[in-house]
C-alpha cells in the first residue's frame, strides 16, 4: 500500500507509551487559527500515523476532529478512515489500514462496521485489494469525494432514493452507459452500485422483486437486462448477449452454475419468468437473453424506454446521408479506375440495379453488391462513394467502425448485428435502395487473428464473422474502403464482387486536378506542378486551400513559385515522395 510515511511524530517506549517530542520540534504540530477540511484531514493523518488509535491520539485531534465531525457529519473513526483512504488514492484493507495505524488487523476490525457505515453512507464502496499473501477485503472511496473535499466541501452523494420508475431506469442505465467504456472500472462496483440503487427503491415494483434474491450476481443480471430492454426494446438489437454476460461475471462456481443454467433454461430468472430466451424466427436463441412480456408489463408498467442505442444511431449523421445534400464535385480518375467506377455507377442506377437483379435471383444467384475500393489515402476513393450516390440518388447509410466497438464483450458484436438489421429496414421501407458505406474499414477486413489470446481479438474476430455472414446474405448495396490491402482477410476477398484499386494519378490527371482547383493558372503551369510533384488529389486540395486563405488574407493569388513553395512545404519530408501503389 503506497499510503506516505512521514516521520513518526511521537516516540514510544512500549506499546500504548507515548513520548512527546521536544518542545523545540512541536511548533511544526501549532494548530491553525482557522481550519480547512484539507488541514483538518492531514493533521489528523499526521497524528494518526503508528498511534494505535489510542487515547492520547484521540486527545491531539480533538480540535480538527471537531471541525470536521461538523463540516461532514462523519464519525471519529470514519474521519481517520477517510484519511487514509485518500492519501493512499486507492482500495485499502483492514491489514494494510492497521499497518499504517500500528495495529493488528484484528484491531481494525473492531471498528469495521463503522467503517462500513461509509459504504452505506455512499462515501464508499467495497472493493477487493490484491497484496502479498493473497486478495483480500477492502474498501476505497467513490468518484467525486476527493474533489469535493479539495474545494472545501462535504461531499454530496447522488440522490438515489424516492425514484418513480422512470426515473429508476434512466438513473441506471446512465451509470451503466457511462461505466462501459470506462477501464478503470470493474463491473463488481456496478454490482454493488445498482444493489444500492435497488434498496433504496424498495417501493417500485422491480426493486421488489429484485429484493427477493439472495445472489448479488441474480440481482444484477435482472437490472442489465432491464438496461438492455430500455436501450433496444423493439428491435432486432433487443436481447442481452451470453458474451456479454460471461466476459461480465467471474469466472466462480456460483457464476458458472448461473451460466449454465441461462443456456438450460434452469436459471433462476428464467423459472420465475422474469426473463426468456429471445425467440429468433420462431427458435429460442440460448445465447441472448431479454425480459418476458408479464416482466414488462408488471415491473415497468409506467416505464418508457429511452432507446438510447437506437436513438444514436438514428441521430448520428455519419449513419446516414441524404444524396441530395451532396455537393457535386469534378473528379478525375487515371484511364483503368475511371472505366471501372462508370461502369458500377451504370450498374447501381436505379435503371439498372433492379432488372440486374431480378435476373440474378432467376438464375439462383446472390443479388447482393458488395464493393472494395481501395489504394493510397487522397486518392478519391471516399469522394467517389459520396458521387456514385449523388449520380444514382441513393441515400448513404455511413457507418463509423470505430464507434460500434464497446468494452464489453458481446456488445460490439450485437452492435455491428444492429448495423445490418436497420440497413434492412431502411431497404424495405425507401423507394430507392440506400448505400451502406463502410469508410476506412481497415481494421475489421483485416486477417483474421489465429490462437487468439485477448478478448479485444476475440471480439475483432467475431465481428468481422458477422460481417462475412451479413455480406453472404446481402440484398443491397455494400461499398467499403480501405488504405491498406496487403493483410485482406482472404475470406472478404472473395465476398467483394467488385474490386477498384485507386492509384495516385498520372501526370495528365494531376494537370487536370491543378487546373480543376487553380481555375486562373495556365494548363502548362498546371502540368508544370503535376510534373514536379507526385501528388495526390487530396494533397492538391490542400494546396489549393492554403492558396485561398492567403488570398483572403493578403488580397492576391500566390504566384507559381509561391505555389511551390506550398508544395515543398507539403511533404514532411522535404522532398517528393515516390509513388506508392498497391495489390491485390
Amino acid at each position: 500500500m503506497n499510503i506516505r510515511k512521514k516521520p513518526v511524530r511521537r516516540l514510544k517506549s512500549g506499546i500504548g507509551s507515548p513520548v512527546d517530542f521536544p518542545s523545540e520540534m512541536m511548533d511544526e504540530f501549532k494548530e491553525p487559527d482557522t481550519w480547512t477540511i484539507i488541514t483538518a484531514l492531514d493533521r489528523i493523518l499526521d497524528m494518526a500515523q503508528d498511534s494505535q488509535l489510542s487515547d492520547e491520539f484521540w486527545e491531539s485531534v480533538k480540535n480538527p476532529l471537531a471541525f470536521l465531525n461538523k463540516e461532514l457529519g462523519l464519525t471519529n473513526v470514519q474521519i481517520v478512515a477517510l484519511a487514509m483512504l485518500i492519501e493512499a488514492g486507492e482500495p485499502m484493507s483492514w491489514k494494510s489500514m492497521g499497518n499504517f495505524l500500528g495495529c493488528s488487523r484484528l484491531s481494525i476490525m473492531v471498528y469495521s462496521e463503522e467503517i462500513e457505515e461509509l459504504v452505506s453512507k455512499r462515501w464508499a464502496i467495497r472493493k477487493g485489494v490484491h497484496e502479498i499473501g493473497g486478495y483480500f477485503e477492502g474498501i476505497a472511496l467513490v468518484r467525486g469525494v476527493v474533489t469535493a473535499l479539495r474545494h472545501n466541501k462535504p461531499f454530496v452523494p447522488e440522490k438515489i432514493d424516492g425514484l418513480n420508475e422512470q426515473q429508476f431506469v434512466d438513473k441506471l442505465e446512465s451509470h451503466i452507459e457511462k461505466n462501459m467504456n470506462d477501464r478503470n472500472v470493474e463491473f463488481k462496483d456496478d454490482e454493488e452500485w445498482m444493489l444500492q440503487l435497488a434498496k433504496a427503491n424498495p417501493h417500485l415494483p422491480l426493486c421488489h422483486e429484485v429484493l427477493k434474491f439472495d445472489d448479488i450476481h441474480v440481482q444484477s443480471l435482472l437490472l442489465l437486462i432491464v438496461v438492455d430492454y430500455a436501450q433496444w426494446e423493439g428491435t432486432d438489437g433487443e436481447g442481452l448477449t451470453f458474451q456479454t454476460i460471461d466476459g461480465l461475471y467471474p469466472e466462480e462456481y456460483e457464476c458458472d452454475f448461473m451460466r449454465e443454467g441461462l443456456r438450460d433454461g434452469t436459471h433462476p430468472l428464467i423459472q420465475g419468468g422474469y426473463i426468456e430466451h429471445k425467440c429468433d424466427e420462431g427458435q429460442a436463441d440460448t445465447e441472448q437473453y431479454m425480459l418476458t412480456r408479464k416482466a414488462k408489463a408488471e415491473l415497468l408498467s409506467a416505464y418508457t424506454p429511452s432507446h438510447s442505442k437506437c436513438r444514436r444511431m438514428k441521430t448520428d449523421t455519419r449513419f446516414l446521408k441524404s444524396h441530395k445534400a451532396i455537393r457535386e464535385k469534378s473528379l478525375f480518375f487515371n484511364t483503368s479506375e475511371q472505366q471501372q467506377i462508370d461502369r458500377l455507377a451504370s450498374l447501381l442506377s436505379q435503371e439498372n440495379l433492379l432488372s440486374i437483379q431480378k435476373r440474378l435471383e432467376e438464375q439462383g444467384m446472390r443479388k447482393g453488391f458488395a464493393c472494395l475500393f481501395y489504394g493510397a489515402p487522397g486518392t478519391g476513393k471516399t469522394e467517389t462513394v459520396l458521387q456514385i450516390a449523388r449520380q444514382t440518388g441513393r441515400d448513404l447509410m455511413q457507418v463509423d467502425i470505430a464507434g460500434l466497438r464497446d468494452k464489453w464483450v458481446g456488445e460490439s458484436e450485437k452492435n455491428i448485428k444492429e448495423v445490418f438489421a436497420r440497413y434492412r429496414r431502411l431497404c424495405q421501407n425507401s423507394e430507392v435502395m440506400p448505400i451502406l458505406f463502410f469508410n476506412e474499414a481497415d481494421a475489421i477486413i483485416n486477417k483474421r487473428t489465429e490462437n487468439v489470446e485477448h478478448s479485444v481479438d476475440k471480439m475483432d474476430n467475431a465481428m468481422q464473422n458477422i460481417i462475412l455472414q451479413e455480406i453472404e446474405d446481402l440484398d443491397g448495396i455494400l461499398i467499403a474502403t480501405t488504405n491498406l490491402t496487403s493483410n485482406l482477410d482472404k475470406a472478404f476477398e472473395r465476398r467483394f464482387l467488385y474490386k477498384v484499386e485507386f492509384h495516385k494519378p498520372d501526370t495528365d490527371v494531376k494537370t487536370k486536378i491543378w487546373r480543376s482547383m487553380l481555375k486562373d493558372i495556365s494548363v502548362d503551369d498546371a502540368r508544370q506542378l503535376a510534373s514536379h510533384f507526385d501528388f495526390s488529389g487530396g494533397q492538391i486540395e490542400n494546396i489549393a486551400r492554403k492558396r485561398t486563405v492567403d488570398y483572403i488574407l493578403s488580397g492576391k493569388f500566390a504566384s507559381l513559385d509561391e505555389i511551390e513553395g506550398y508544395c515543398r512545404a507539403e511533404l514532411l519530408s522535404g522532398k517528393e515522395r515516390k509513388s506508392i501503389g498497391f495489390t491485390l
